[in-house]
């Protein structure tokens, strides 16, 4: 659960990627992961990358407020996930 993080609202990606014009906002949030339903590994040698991961499913909540506006997702037994995974991935120097 994260409750009124505060960070910016650059209002679409390519503002964001230069740094331009932002309004503050504060973001709460809150996520419950389903056990996991199978454990896979990946490991590509051509990319450097290797990794470990649970396929399972989530639900969530979400709100936000930017600039007087508010947005508030539905309530979280409404939401249903096709998929999701977590996992722990190796890349770049860290790959072994």
């Amino acid at each position: 659960m994260v409750n009124n993080l505060e960070l910016e609202d650059y209002f679409n990606v390519v503002n964001a990627l230069m740094d331009g014009s932002s309004n503050p906002a504060t973001l709460s949030f809150e996520i419950h992961w389903a056990p996991g339903t199978s454990h896979f590994k990946v490991r590509d040698d051509a990319f450097g990358v290797a990794g470990q991961f649970v396929r399972n499913t989530a639900t969530m909540a979400w709100a936000v407020s930017s600039a007087g506006q508010s947005y508030v997702s539905d309530p979280e037994n409404t939401s249903a996930s096709v998929s999701g995974q977590v996992g722990h991935e190796r890349n770049g120097a860290f790959f072994p």
